[in-house]
């Protein structure tokens, strides 16, 4: 066995909007190889509104390909692996399914805490739907019943830097205190404090049984520092207990995960932010991961990760939101047969009602590529804007060098050959230089990302 953490088998589970995938990972010849994936249809929505169907189902298929016992007499999933070489050592799981997080954003300054609010926001499944500062104009009861008509899931307070504000900050409290209070019981949101960490205390002492309260990391300890990433770590993890009170399942995946249940998008960045530090470290390491519900652009440079998540461009439930970012036109220039905008409509809609289908005809498969190259490119316009501008470049609005640029999510892996993806990835991103494309056929990022915390090795070994 492995002289870390002592295992041998290592079981990924990630809970997509449309897909769910089981990976097994076993040592062959000294060294950590895939040695196969299931794939069952994800079942978060109604009538089951279950993840764990899937997830059973994505386990039975792995099992008849591997013929190796996963699941015992319960359902339960066999952890640790016995001496009859049944179930697994380890088992890490990621997801992004579920419904939208409806979030209030409570913030105090807008250039400084307001600003990383946001930013922490983009790179994870949060939907901000209002927002509340300290410079805010209206009345405070204007304020507790904008909370109100929100009917948000969560409610996100930042501000004050570690011994910095406490006065305004525990101002902005009160309110979102009072509008919780005015809530009925079962509709009141989780509250995240991702402020002032002297502040912790005083905050949750003040919702008191109100409200369930979860202290996170500062997201801004200085004026000159923003950590992000252990905050996204702990929402991750709210996220999904959030989620959890409207689709059931993620309670069961997160016990077979010891706890450690992740965001796809937050997996996904780890792996880019690895490679960053390989490769060359005077380009960058880019990521796409195209999804149903949200498209996620990840780069890092030099360590230094940026992910943006956009839940409102996908290549299903989300594509509709395409039309809002880009023109038709912007769509219609990357065909290349005869199709008129209304056919183009007409796809755009069905997509996002049966998000699971695929192209037949010639012309579908033109369209699909077509909204593809869009989805990219308006997911990357966005995304660029967080980039280092130093980068060299991008002052001239080029795509800073990028080696190598990885590619996940079923409308890429699942090209009817390998060239419709190296094409749509060519127009759609217009590297500059040099660059080497690798497609992710198994969407085996997320899995990855998640292992490289109990078991690091594998994680290196399989890249």
């Amino acid at each position: 066995m492995s002289s870390i953490l002592d295992a041998d088998s290592l079981l990924a589970i990630d809970v997509g909007s449309v897909n769910t995938r089981a990976s097994l990972f076993d040592v062959v010849d000294g060294r950590y190889r895939l040695v196969a994936n299931g794939r069952a249809s994800t079942t978060a929505e109604p009538p089951l509104s279950d993840i764990s169907e899937g997830v059973r189902l994505a386990l039975t298929s792995l099992q008849e390909i591997t013929g190796r016992q996963l699941l015992s007499e319960n359902e339960g999933l066999i952890l640790p692996a016995n001496r009859e070489g049944e179930g697994v050592d380890v088992c890490v799981a990621t997801t992004s399914a579920g419904p939208k997080v409806r979030t209030v954003l409570v913030g105090l300054m807008p250039g400084i805490s307001v600003e990383s609010a946001h930013r922490l926001a983009v790179s994870t499944y949060l939907d901000v739907v209002e927002e509340i500062g300290l410079m805010d104009r209206r009345r405070e009861e204007e304020q507790v019943d904008l909370i109100l008509a929100a009917k948000p899931d969560l409610i996100l307070i930042v501000g004050g830097t570690d011994g910095g504000a406490t006065t305004s900050v525990l101002q902005m409290a009160e309110r979102v205190t009072l509008a919780v209070g005015l809530m009925p019981e079962s509709e009141r949101p989780t509250i995240v404090f991702a402020g002032n960490r002297h502040l912790g205390a005083s905050i949750a002492e003040g919702f008191g049984d109100r409200a369930r309260v979860a202290l996170v990391p500062n997201l801004r300890p200085s004026l000159e520092t923003e950590d992000l990433g252990p905050v996204r770590l702990r929402l991750a993890e709210v996220i999904a207990e959030t989620r959890s009170g409207k689709v059931s399942g993620f309670e069961e995946l997160a016990k077979w995960s010891r706890g450690s249940l992740q965001s796809s998008a937050d997996a996904f960045g780890r792996v880019v932010r690895y490679l960053s530090k390989v490769y060359d470290r005077n380009k960058g390491v880019l990521g796409i991961d195209m999804g149903a519900s949200q498209t996620t652009v990840a780069a890092a440079f030099d360590g230094d990760l940026r992910i943006s998540v956009r839940m409102d461009l996908g290549m299903g439930h989300a594509l509709p939101g395409l039309l809002h970012h880009s023109a038709m036109a912007k769509v219609m220039r990357w065909l290349p047969v005869e199709v008129t905008e209304s056919e183009v409509r007409d796809y755009i809609f069905n997509k996002s009602l049966y998000p699971g289908t695929v192209p037949v005809e010639p012309t579908e498969l033109h369209i699909e590529y077509a909204l593809a190259r869009q989805v990219i490119r308006s997911a990357l316009s966005v995304a660029r804007v967080d980039w280092p501008k130093a980068r060299g470049g991008y002052a001239q609005g080029l795509m800073p060098p990028m080696e190598p640029i990885l590619a996940s999510g079923a409308p890429l892996a699942r090209a009817p050959r390998p060239g419709y993806a190296a094409l749509v990835l060519l127009d759609a991103l217009q590297p500059v230089g040099v660059s080497t494309f690798v497609l992710d056929p198994y969407s085996l990022m997320p899995a990855l990302g998640a292992a490289s915390g109990p078991l690091p090795l594998a994680t290196v070994q399989v890249l």
